[in-house]
């Protein structure tokens, strides 16, 4: 996830009310987007598309807004609305950013668990299996 840039975020400016709100927008697909850039996909969808990422709550809100609001006692700055508003919108997508990627981690780490109970369980019946088969082999050739 390369970081968000206040260039891409959407601006409000009411002076009157001394108000600045910022939007960052398209943020729907960043965890997926995270996903592609920094792991191997096909690795990944072994355990998940990206619908059952949209479906169940694991792709990011569509945007994310922060608002600035200057005090009356305070001197009316655009550029420092800009940064606080932006901070805040930051702030917060970041917040649902990691929220949602732990959430997967741990999807992973439990469909990874259950891989290796079902590997474990088909491993102790092969062992079943080669003890009954030696068990036979050995009343076939009379040892016991």
């Amino acid at each position: 996830m390369n970081g968000i840039k206040i260039s891409d975020c959407k601006f409000y400016i009411d002076e009157a009310a001394r108000v600045v709100i910022c939007v960052i927008p398209n943020t729907q697909l960043m965890v997926t987007d995270f996903i592609h850039e920094h792991f191997r996909w096909k690795d990944i969808d072994f355990w998940m598309s990206i619908e059952y990422i949209l479906e169940n709550q694991l792709a990011m809100p569509s945007s994310f807004m922060g608002k600035a609001v200057c005090a009356e006692e305070d001197e009316w700055n655009e550029e420092t609305g800009r940064l606080i508003a932006f901070s805040r919108a930051k702030d917060k997508c970041y917040k649902s950013f990691f929220k949602r990627a732990n959430k997967l981690i741990q999807i992973f780490d439990r469909r990874l668990n259950d891989m290796i109970d079902e590997f474990n369980d088909f491993g102790e019946k092969l062992d079943n299996k080669k003890l009954i088969l030696q068990e036979k082999i050995n009343q076939a050739i009379g040892v016991e």
